[in-house]
């Protein structure tokens, strides 16, 4: 059974949540407001778990997934929201200059606008921090069923599932968001020694 210690863990934890803070400074200048984004926890998971996380079982969901490729090995980053959550972000960064039935045309662009900033943030720090040479992929949007989601892009046999539980805070109010960082796990662990290293410094 693939495991991380605990200090392995909270390595991870803070290279979101300092790739999180920044990117929430990011977004709360693009709309003249504050957002606190913040990672109350992290698990280890693999895709068959992945399919049975509750509150996202047979539910709509829209994600923006960013792959990646480098030093660190191949793998897939993708922020996600529950459908009536995204809607919700949706219209709180227009400032509600809009009409609930016409958010749907600015959804997917400002969720992907969203996914870039802060899935950008997370592969940019993790390459600063680790001093890993990390490339990009465009990043891709997906709007339908969470199962459909995970079995679209069911990652490979020797891969884990890091699952970042996230708080996205605007205007009082507070919306759960998920991130799945997918990677081999070995990757995963030298990972984490890299980061408690750095971090000590």
């Amino acid at each position: 059974m693939n495991f991380l210690s605990p200090l392995e863990k909270d390595s991870l934890c803070e290279l979101f949540n300092i790739s999180l803070g920044g990117a929430a400074k990011l977004m709360g200048e693009m709309i003249s407001d504050e957002i606190l984004l913040t990672v109350p926890s992290l698990q280890l998971i693999t895709a068959e778990e992945a399919k049975n996380i509750e509150h996202l079982a047979n539910q709509d969901v829209c994600t923006i997934e960013q792959k990646f490729v480098g030093e660190i090995g191949d793998g897939s980053a993708f922020l996600l929201f529950h459908k009536s959550s995204s809607l919700e972000i949706v219209k709180m960064m227009m400032k509600d200059y809009i009409a609930l039935n016409e958010v749907s045309q600015f959804e997917k662009d400002a969720l992907s606008e969203i996914g870039n900033i802060i899935l950008n943030a997370i592969l940019s720090n993790l390459a600063k921090l680790s001093n890993y040479k990390i490339e990009t992929h465009v990043p891709e949007f997906f709007a339908g069923r969470y199962e459909d989601l995970i079995i679209q892009r069911s990652p490979k046999k020797d891969n884990s599932i890091l699952l970042v539980f996230i708080d996205y805070k605007l205007k009082g109010k507070d919306i759960k968001g998920y991130i799945f960082f997918i990677l081999n796990f070995d990757s995963i662990k030298n990972l984490s020694r890299v980061l408690i290293e750095k971090l000590k410094q």
